[in-house]
């Protein structure tokens, strides 16, 4: 975590739009301690970088000690960018304009303009977006839902930043429906007091009704009658890490 906030100094010092996501971006996002049962450790650092400025921020990356991946950063640098810190056997990871994984999440003109870490809402999106979701995901998730609250605020779970993704696409909506309810099963065994349980837990519920709710664009509905008999989603592969 420290090593992020030393980047985003270095990032914001240069004029470098780039914003944290992942485990680590879900920490930060909680403004203090998480729960005992709620902390992990974490191998990776996990960036959103404007299109503009992916160049630079490789460019502060590398004067900063990080080594390019430079067959991977040829091959697939228009869209994701890879760089390793050696000496302590970390990868940070940079999506350039989106997160593209199992979906695909356009950030170019999402990323806040302050702050270290994605938009909650988008952080929300980004974990619950993973089909073969695991468990350090859902935790992160429920870090999420038990920090921030379902609203339009700074800190909220903005429902229309999220009713916009899953009221235009079948395929999102199914699989982040899909993962709430995993996140409705896994939090009562995730070690939190009763009162924190409840909280996720009503989250988790006023999602699912937003997502049930939200007007559907006739895309979603034409796409709704083909339902899962056809894949709705990517499986990437993994990049010499376990992700983050």
């Amino acid at each position: 975590m420290e090593e992020a906030r030393r980047l985003h100094e270095l990032a914001r010092a240069q004029g470098v739009t780039v914003r944290l996501l992942g485990g680590v971006a879900v920490a930060l996002a909680a403004d203090g301690p998480l729960p005992e049962s709620l902390q992990r450790t974490y191998k990776d650092l996990d960036y959103v970088v404007k299109r503009k400025d992916s160049p630079k921020w490789a460019a502060l990356l590398e004067s900063s000690g990080y080594v390019a991946d430079a067959s991977f950063n040829s091959l697939h640098g228009s869209q994701r960018l890879l760089h390793y810190d050696v000496a302590n056997d970390k990868q940070l990871d940079t999506f350039v304009g989106e997160f593209a994984m199992c979906h695909v999440l356009d950030l170019e003109r999402r990323l806040p303009a302050e702050g270290i870490t994605l938009a909650p809402a988008d952080l929300l999106l980004t974990k619950l977006q993973i089909v073969e979701v695991n468990d350090k995901d859902l935790v992160d998730t429920i870090a999420l839902l038990l920090t921030h609250p379902v609203d339009e605020s700074a800190r909220g779970l903005s429902p229309s930043a999220f009713a916009a993704i899953l009221g235009t696409d079948w395929g999102w909506h199914t699989t982040i429906t899909d993962n709430l309810a995993k996140v409705a099963a896994r939090v009562g065994p995730a070690g939190l007091t009763p009162d924190e349980t409840a909280q996720v837990q009503g989250r988790v519920t006023e999602l699912l009704g937003l997502a049930e709710s939200c007007p559907k664009s006739l895309k979603w509905k034409a796409r709704s009658v083909v339902g899962r008999r056809m894949p709705w989603y990517d499986l990437p592969e993994e990049v010499d890490h376990d992700g983050n």
